[in-house]
Formats: structure tokens, sequence, C-alpha cells
């Protein structure tokens, strides 16, 4: 009788199991069509294209990866002010190099950070005047 109950139970378990791997894992497309994505796809033709360098994420940046990547205060300090402090740059300039590494590992240099177009673009996505 023990023997009956242990095959039972070992069988709830093997159906218990894969039903759960069943459920929680993702299913694969199995039409080749369903593995295209819009990524793939050609882009359309404009008669303006953006030229942005690969080398410096914070030209792409939006809101929340300037947020992330610029140390509090220092969007401010940098790109906003005519004549900001030497030290409170340095900070901000090897804070925000630091963040970008570890966050996309590009290692940017200082020239990077204050590239005009960085400003010009923190203060577009930032909403400064």
């Amino acid at each position: 009788m023990r023997n009956f109950w242990m095959i039972i139970s070992g069988a709830a378990l093997v159906v218990g199991v894969s039903g759960a791997v069943y459920y929680f894992f993702p299913k694969h497309p199995v039409n080749p069509d369903e593995l295209s994505t819009p990524a793939l796809q050609s882009p359309q033709t404009d008669s303006r294209v953006l030229v942005v360098p690969a080398s410096n994420p914070l030209l792409t940046a939006d809101e929340s990866q300037f947020g992330e990547w610029l140390p509090p205060y220092c969007g401010a300090d940098i790109f906003l002010q005519s004549q900001p402090q030497q030290h409170k740059v340095d900070v901000c300039v090897n804070g925000t190099v630091s963040r970008v590494a570890a966050a996309t590992g590009v290692k940017l240099a200082r020239a990077d950070v204050l590239d005009p177009r960085v400003k010009a673009r923190w203060r577009e996505v930032m909403g400064a005047k």
C-alpha cells in the first residue's frame, strides 16, 4: 500500500511541476512572421535625419535618464549658471561619468559631459529656459 501512495504522490508532483513550467515560462512563436519586430523593419525616409554619435548617451537621454545619471543639483549647477564654481563642475562631471559608465558601459570624457549639445539636450528635456 505504501508503494501505491509513493507512486501516486510522485505522479502528482510531476504533474504539478510540469504545469508550473508550462504556465510560467513564455511560449516561443512558431511562425517566422511573428519573429519580425518593428525595430528590424526599414526606417521611414524623412527629409530631416538627426545623427547622434553612439558614443555619448547624454545626447539621447530622457528625463528619467538625466535624473539617474546626473547627480542631484548638478544640472542646474553646470548647465544653468553662467560662471559655475570649478569644484562643483568637477564633482558633477566625475559623478556623471561614473554613473553613465555603470549604466551603459560607455566611458565619457569631461568634454563629453560639458558638450554644448548635452547642455541644449538637458535644457530641452528638463524644461529649463
